[in-house]
């Protein structure tokens, strides 16, 4: 049985280790006034590895020689000083290795939870960190420790730094709540307006991207907001993709995407064809066929297959039918059909309600479709019961597909199904002899892979 990661030890270490890295620089600078470190690229494969974090450190010296200073102030991407191995490099393998094993024991939610609580211990480390070098004197009182993270920014922020700490050096933070609590308090009308008029900012308390959070949230109360964006040209691509987002086809979003679709040209054009297809209504762009641009049908047609459909705050269901039908009229858009849907350019996620159909485009006489469904359907998190029905069938398509790449994928997909798939490995074996060169070599790497993952 797996012993469980002793996580009061491994916090020790990072501690300790944390500690004399931070000295070391000091000691090794001693005309610099460092103002801080931080822990910085955590990175992880969701059900899969975790790494430890990097160090990075700055004086006052060095931010002054910086153009911005502001900016760069609390950007570590922009810092004097960058330490990988600040633990040593066998205590860090071995630390990550155990911090993986630990992950992934079990479901896709136990990934999650351990990720959440190394992230939890990180924060603890840092504190720590901090207080034994204040303690010691090897840093001044105003020295910080943080934890930086693309996703978790504003959190990790506020968990590593006290609220006086917080206000003083992010003070944009403060002045975010207070704009946040003046919008809840209006009409629903008048904060998507608010937030229309915030999704080109690149400064102030709220962002753009914050802001298309927010009209996705507001849900349909955001559409009269939005559906005049669709008559101002170099905006009208957003509004489509909101509209398409938020996922409320009534007659008059799909009318005005209707007018601006003829109206529109370049990249307006083709986001408010994709969001026609989106919204269930690829009819009304096919109606245009001889004279839309071919990127533009493309990139419509293929539109409820990619990950944008993801961003959609109530996804329908997956079907192939249009794609189907797409193929077998216009046979000349294949070519184009495949690159768009290529492997790796994004496909969308599905959920259990959208398994049959992913089976059933396993079958499809089209590779287009047997390529984009043999993906869907490896991910983990489907479930167990979904496990029992789909790895039979991926192993067949290793085996019998006659589509080189469908076979590559398939291996792919049982790959990241992880310890079930275990029981494919004379499927996979056997493709070790396939006559295509890449399903060879990924055959070899699936049972590598395999080897060294965590059971």
């Amino acid at each position: 049985m797996a012993v469980s990661l002793d996580w009061a030890s491994f916090e020790r270490a990072l501690v300790d280790a944390l500690v004399q890295a931070v000295r070391a620089t000091v000691t090794a600078y001693p005309d610099q006034r460092f103002y801080a470190a931080a822990l910085v690229r955590i990175y992880r494969e969701t059900d899969g590895r975790i790494t430890l974090p990097s160090l990075a450190m700055n004086s006052v010296q060095a931010l002054a020689q910086l153009p911005v200073k502001d900016q760069a102030r609390w950007s570590a991407a922009d810092w004097d000083h960058y330490d990988d191995e600040w633990l040593a490099e066998d205590l860090a393998r071995d630390w990550e290795r155990r911090l993986t094993v630990e992950a992934c024991r079990g479901t896709t939610r136990q990934w999650e939870a351990t990720f959440r609580r190394y992230l939890a211990m990180l924060v603890r480390v840092g504190k720590r960190a901090r207080t034994a070098l204040h303690t010691s004197r090897a840093t001044d009182r105003d020295f910080v420790v943080l934890l930086l993270d693309d996703e978790y920014h504003e959190t990790l922020i506020k968990r590593v730094l006290t609220k006086r700490e917080v206000r003083r050096y992010f003070p944009e933070y403060d002045e975010r709540a207070v704009e946040l609590a003046r919008l809840a308090a209006l009409p629903d009308a008048e904060r998507a307006a608010y937030y229309v008029a915030r999704l080109a900012a690149f400064d102030g308390p709220i962002s753009g991207e914050e802001a298309e959070a927010a009209l996705r949230d507001l849900g349909p109360a955001a559409l009269p907001a939005l559906t005049p964006m669709l008559a101002v040209g170099g905006r009208a691509w957003q509004a489509a993709k909101l509209l398409a987002d938020i996922g409320q086809p009534d007659d008059d979003v799909v009318r005005a995407l209707h007018v601006a679709l003829s109206r529109c040209e370049g990249p307006d054009q083709s986001w408010v064809a994709r969001a026609l297809a989106r919204l269930g209504r690829l009819d009304l762009v096919l109606d245009q066929v001889d004279r839309l641009p071919q990127e533009v049908m493309v990139s419509a047609v293929a539109a409820p297959y990619t990950s944008f459909r993801n961003h959609t705050v109530a996804a329908p269901r997956l079907d192939y039918w249009p794609l189907q039908d797409v193929i077998e009229r216009w046979p000349a858009y294949v070519p184009a059909l495949a690159e768009e849907l290529k492997p790796g350019r994004g496909y969308c996620d599905i959920t259990v309600d959208d398994v049959d159909e992913a089976i059933g485009g396993l079958a499809s006489p089209h590779a287009v479709i047997r390529r984009h469904a043999v993906c869907v359907l490896g991910e983990r998190r489907l479930g167990a019961a979904v496990a029992r029905r789909v790895l039979p069938l991926l192993g067949q398509a290793v085996s019998q597909d006659p589509d080189a790449t469908v076979r590559r994928l398939a291996i792919l997909s049982l790959l990241w199904w992880r310890k079930d798939s275990h029981r494919y490995a004379n499927v996979v074996r056997e493709a070790l002899n396939d006559p295509a060169a890449e399903v060879r070599e990924v055959a070899a790497y699936w049972l590598r892979e395999q080897n060294d993952r965590p059971a």
